[in-house]
């Protein structure tokens, strides 16, 4: 039994590493950017509040969805190259 948990846990590359450090670090991040954006919301500081919920979508938008937001970005700045 004791084999089994460590080749389960052995981590073959560094992007298995990579992968789950951005899922945790991400999800810590975005919900203390919500957590932020709520205590604003309490405090009625509305501009605060608004600024915050928007990082936590960003923030999420590269946890989950890390080859969009890339295109997006990327899609962004070739839009601002051309102007």
């Amino acid at each position: 039994m004791h084999h089994d948990v460590v080749t389960l846990a052995a981590l073959t590359d560094g992007s298995a590493l990579s992968t789950w450090v951005l899922l945790v670090a991400g999800n810590l991040l975005a919900a203390l950017i919500g957590i932020r954006a709520f205590k604003h919301f309490v405090k009625e500081d509305w501009g605060a509040m608004i600024t915050m919920a928007i990082a936590a979508i960003f923030v999420a938008g590269f946890v989950w969805f890390p080859g969009e937001m890339r295109t997006l970005l990327g899609d962004l700045w070739d839009k601002v190259r051309e102007a």
